[in-house]
């Protein structure tokens, strides 16, 4: 059916099991987060043509009018990933104390106060995926040091990284966490590889001790195993069909799960000997992405009834793809996809941009939002990832290592 066709960045499969607090904790040891050293950005950039700076504009009003509202915590951290830190909000107040004072909450970490966002406040969506605000925040190169304001008490943005590592913990020998899924551990590995020196290791607050490496060595081994069945239609010669099955359960087709995966390995964490995951995923994406494509274009033509949901998953790969790409190119890894490959990426999602403006589903969010709150929150948050990809594509944007 057409709709197993159809992936969104807040699906999560089912939850897995946590094991039991020890009778006997050892108490917290949580190392201070660390600025990263480096902003890199694409060697070879792909150069803007008309249709490109028609994206890149459709894409900004589309952000600034739909992710500085003071009341969406969940989009503003969306704009802060493609805007950066300096991003205003509709009130007047800066995006990133704005979030820390509104939303914010401080837990006792020992002997210290630490700080987290929690999923959601009544109806408010503030973090559906554990530490996306962390991955946010890093993101868009908000330094630790920042000062915020939560409860009434001084912190800085660290307290933040502390809360988070206060509430993580991953067991190899059982191969459990505090995680709910597979799919909740994109955006913690994302944070957290960018605030943290090489060989983390830390006791959280509920005494379970864990190092990052084999966090990261979990995930990769787990992206292996969800996108076998890509690898295995790849050496047959047989096209995949998708059902929602494997990467496909995975929020945003896998986006984050794969960005999350190279950005933690590029950064040093996970055995030093295996960079297999990084061009495995590498190839398995350049294979899929056209087959994914074509699928959408042929369900838009035989559905014409869903074309608006058909052509948001259309910004949805083509924009997560290119972001991925772009963040691998500015990394300077070998076997990075090069300029050329990142202008035919970039001429796809200027596409689905051409083809949402002229059916005005970019013109209608606001009513598209009364019908359908969730394809409205895919267009607002598709856009911003669309969005910085391209930034970071054509040179104007960096990626922190």
């Amino acid at each position: 059916m057409l709709w197993l066709m159809l992936w969104a960045c807040t699906g999560a499969p089912e939850p897995g099991a946590t094991p039991t607090q020890s009778a006997t904790p050892s108490p917290p040891s949580i190392p201070s987060a660390v600025a990263p050293t480096q902003s890199r950005r694409v060697q070879d950039p792909v150069k803007p043509d008309a249709s490109l700076q028609d994206a890149n504009t459709h894409l900004e009003q589309v952000v600034e009018a739909h992710t500085r509202d003071p009341s969406n915590p969940w989009a503003i951290g969306h704009g802060l990933v493609a805007e950066g830190q300096n991003m205003p909000l509709s009130n007047g107040q800066p995006a990133v104390e704005w979030l820390f004072s509104s939303y914010a909450e401080r837990i006792k970490v020992g002997q210290s106060w630490a700080l987290v966002f929690p999923e959601a406040r009544g109806s408010t969506r503030i973090e559906p995926h554990p530490d996306l605000l962390l991955k946010a925040l890093t993101d868009a190169g908000i330094p630790p040091n920042h000062p915020v304001t939560v409860m009434g008490h001084s912190h800085t943005v660290s307290d933040l990284y502390t809360g988070v590592l206060a509430e993580t913990f991953y067991d190899p020998k059982t191969k459990q966490g505090n995680f709910k899924s597979e799919n909740d551990i994109p955006w913690t590995l994302f944070g957290v590889a960018s605030w943290s020196k090489p060989d983390l290791v830390w006791t959280n607050a509920a005494g379970h001790t864990t190092s990052f490496d084999a966090l990261t060595d979990y995930a990769a081994e787990h992206l292996t195993t969800v996108t076998q069945f890509i690898a295995e239609s790849q050496s047959n010669g047989k096209p995949f069909q998708k059902r929602g099955q494997g990467i496909f359960a995975f929020s945003c087709g896998g986006a984050h799960m794969i960005q999350g995966v190279i950005h933690a390995r590029i950064r040093g964490f996970g055995s030093a000997s295996d960079d297999g995951p990084f061009e495995e995923q590498l190839n398995r994406l350049v294979y899929r992405y056209p087959i994914e494509l074509k699928q959408i274009d042929a369900g838009r033509v035989s559905h014409p009834e869903f074309k608006v949901p058909l052509l948001v998953q259309r910004l949805k790969l083509t924009g997560h793809t290119l972001e991925t790409m772009a963040r691998i190119a500015a990394s300077g890894a070998p076997k990075a996809p090069t300029g050329t490959e990142l202008t035919a990426y970039a001429r796809d999602l200027a596409e689905s941009v051409q083809l949402l403006e002229k059916s005005e589903v970019f013109k209608n969010l606001n009513t598209l939002r009364t019908k359908n709150e969730q394809l409205y929150l895919d267009v607002v948050g598709d856009s911003a990832h669309a969005l910085r990809g391209l930034r970071i594509a054509t040179g104007q944007a960096t990626v922190v290592y």
